[in-house]
């Protein structure tokens, strides 16, 4: 069994709040478990966003009221369990509509439970090694700008996925021969300048800048890209299971049984030094925490998926549009994740372009946002 030590995966900005002795409960959505690439394209859809979700219990605090919220959601006695699909609909707008959806929302508020969540933008982690192997380059400079680069080159790819897949593609992506490096990366600057002939901002600017310069380089290698499986872009999401796991080394997780995950991670023991962390797989019918991380789960991928599916004209079209019990249930959700953040900010966790969580910030919390996206 292979030993992983939970400060290898823990980021570098940990701070107090992330060692605080929570009870995490954990559902997930959008799990395609698997993103390939071959000549005739992806094999899942990537445009919905990958969630691992729940509700996380402050020391001392238990669930309660959990039968008092069923009746008045009116769940019937003979269910066995709660899922998302008994509290709200399948499409996110709908969803914020449900009376149930502001029970639940409510429950949570006045409980004082926390939530959680990580997301992922499948398409996004699937290109951005492309700036990551270059910032590995001393020759390069671009720590301080990677996430706008990233921002703009996927932003670019988004424009037209099916195109830029079948060139990566042409490369064995994600294993790029060392010797084809030059070549890739000029046809990745095509691809970006056809797309984007009017630099929308300063940084789409740079990334052609960057494509062009690093094509010149003797000798430039990208790291990340190399003696991989070609096509293999996400071989599953154990990683990012294990990565909410160092993160919160003194919690107890609680987890819905996924059998994939279960699998890989029977391979390993993840410590805190000499001690396991305290992480376990259980069925939903019996760990009411499970039950209710489903809801929270599937509000959250809906949500952040909505996000990035909706430029932001269409976004404040929505909001002026929305009813009184929509806005309801989008506060009682800020006020949830403002909760959450205020105590940890490790609680939530998301990893996308730049623009969608802009997008979010203006949706969500009403903040501004930058011209070039407006």
């Amino acid at each position: 069994m292979h030993i992983i030590q939970a400060d290898d995966l823990r980021s570098h900005y940990a701070n107090p709040s992330w060692d605080q002795p929570l009870r995490l409960y954990y559902d997930e959505t959008n799990n395609i478990r698997r993103l390939t690439l071959s000549e005739v394209g992806l094999n899942n859809s990537p445009d919905r966003m990958f969630a691992l979700a729940g509700i996380a219990l402050m020391p001392g605090k238990e669930i309660v009221g959990w039968d008092a919220l069923r009746k008045q959601m009116g769940i019937q006695v003979s269910a066995t369990e709660i899922k998302y699909k008994h509290v709200a609909p399948p499409e996110y707008e709908g969803a914020l509509a449900s009376e149930r959806l502001t029970s639940f929302l409510e429950w949570l508020t006045e409980s004082e439970t926390l939530i959680h969540y990580s997301v992922l933008d499948v398409l996004f982690w699937s290109v951005l090694d492309i700036i990551e192997s270059l910032m590995v380059d001393e020759r390069v400079n671009i720590n301080e700008v990677h996430m706008e680069l990233k921002n703009e080159l996927v932003f670019a790819v988004k424009i037209d996925p099916k195109a830029f897949m079948t060139l990566v593609h042409g490369f064995g992506y994600p294993n790029i021969k060392r010797a084809d490096v030059p070549a890739f990366l000029k046809c990745v600057l095509a691809f970006v300048e056809r797309r984007l002939p009017k630099n929308r901002n300063l940084a789409t600017q740079a990334l052609k800048k960057l494509l062009r310069g690093a094509a010149k380089l003797p000798r430039v290698e990208l790291t990340f890209l190399h003696d991989n499986e070609p096509g293999e872009l996400i071989a599953d999401f154990s990683l990012h299971f294990m990565h909410v796991l160092c993160k919160f080394k003194q919690a107890s997780h609680v987890l819905d049984r996924e059998t994939n995950i279960e699998r890989i991670l029977q391979r390993v023991e993840i410590r805190n030094g000499e001690r396991r962390l305290n992480y376990r797989f259980s069925d939903s019918k019996i760990e009411i925490g499970i039950q209710a991380s489903d809801v929270i789960a599937g509000l959250i991928g809906r949500h952040f998926t909505y996000v990035l599916g909706h430029s932001v004209s269409e976004l404040k079209q929505a909001l002026d549009r929305f009813s009184e019990r929509q806005h309801k249930n989008l506060s009682l959700l800020r006020g949830l994740i403002d909760a959450s953040d205020s105590y940890s900010n490790g609680l939530l966790h998301a990893v996308q372009p730049l623009d969608t969580g802009l997008k979010n910030d203006m949706f969500l919390h009403g903040r501004p946002v930058p011209d070039f996206l407006d």
